[in-house]
């Protein structure tokens, strides 16, 4: 890669932060903007319900519904929330059949046999007229938006104590379809999302990021090293797959071996190493009784000597032994 190119790189990746940190500074967008998502005619006052929230409540006064009174949504104090300018309203739409004759409202977040959920994307879209953020930005062509997954889907926005609205710390709520990594997480060596010391957010963004895997940081390396930071480097003498994707070697969600490891020592150094300076091959009992009892590695491993394995800054390090 040419200095031009790197350089063109650098400043793509510069104004992509720029963007991402001006959305994070906007404030909450008015939630009358929210009449677009619903219908492409602007919506009339006397669309609305004449007493908010209190006509509402006359038949949806049941603690499913009041509990929203308890959040941030429900707080009319807060300068943008739903309940300081339409109420109900703000994120179901201004619905005056649904008033008068019971017809369904503009926007169902949770169907029921009367009236079935609206359309995934119209559901988002009510959302996103006030969620946008940096944390958010990424939404429109993620993975959990190409699969078009709802924000119900894993936000209940009516409940007064949800972990998931809580900095989404639930990682239950992800393992609900990951069932590959809850399966990973139960395994002797894991991190430890099943103790409660971190959750699934610590290392990927749900609502979308430009990394593989929704990642929260730009690479893979990037993400591991925001904890291991002893393993970020540079060194004098760099191990190859260390500083190519730390998966290389790693199960970041859980492994049978020991460290996270894919595949048990030597076999994953002889993955890459299948000839080397000396033989790198596990030795039979047979090597102890013919007297070569120091070429046998039955019971060790390459790290018995190449400690310094992700990395040496040792002058004599260029085998990763100190």
């Amino acid at each position: 890669m040419n200095f031009r190119n790197l350089i063109v790189i650098a400043g793509t990746l510069l104004g992509m932060q720029m963007a991402a940190l001006w959305l994070d500074s906007q404030p909450l967008l008015p939630g009358s903007v929210y009449a677009q998502s619903a219908s492409s005619a602007p919506q009339q006052d006397s669309d609305y319900a004449p007493q908010g929230a209190q006509t509402c409540l006359t038949c949806h006064n049941n603690p499913v519904v009041t509990s929203i009174l308890q959040t941030g949504h429900g707080n009319s104090n807060i300068s943008g929330s739903p309940f300081a300018n339409r109420a109900c309203e703000s994120c179901h739409g201004a619905s005056p059949d649904h008033v008068s004759a019971l017809q369904e409202p503009a926007v169902v977040f949770v169907g029921s046999g009367r009236f079935p959920a609206s359309d995934v994307q119209v559901q988002n879209q009510m959302c996103l007229n006030c969620h946008q953020s940096r944390e958010t930005v990424h939404w429109s062509a993620s993975e959990h938006q190409a699969a078009d997954l709802a924000c119900v889907s894993c936000h209940t926005i009516h409940a007064s104590q949800s972990s998931v609205t809580n900095e989404l710390r639930d990682q239950n709520l992800c393992l609900t379809c990951h069932l590959e990594q809850r399966s990973q997480l139960n395994r002797r060596s894991h991190h430890p999302v099943n103790e409660g010391l971190m959750s699934c957010n610590d290392c990927h963004n749900p609502h979308g990021s430009p990394a593989v895997g929704m990642l929260s940081r730009n690479t893979v390396n990037e993400t591991c090293t925001s904890c291991h930071a002893e393993k970020r480097g540079p060194f004098l003498w760099e191990h190859q797959p260390v500083s190519e994707d730390c998966t290389v070697c790693h199960n970041p969600h859980g492994s049978t071996q020991d460290r996270m490891l894919a595949v048990r020592q030597p076999f994953l150094c002889q993955s890459c190493h299948s000839e080397t300076f000396h033989p790198s091959f596990l030795y039979s009992g047979d090597d102890i009784a013919a007297g070569n009892p120091g070429q046998s590695m039955v019971g060790s491993s390459c790290t018995n000597c190449h400690s310094l394995i992700h990395g040496s800054n040792h002058p004599s390090g260029a085998r990763l032994t100190r």
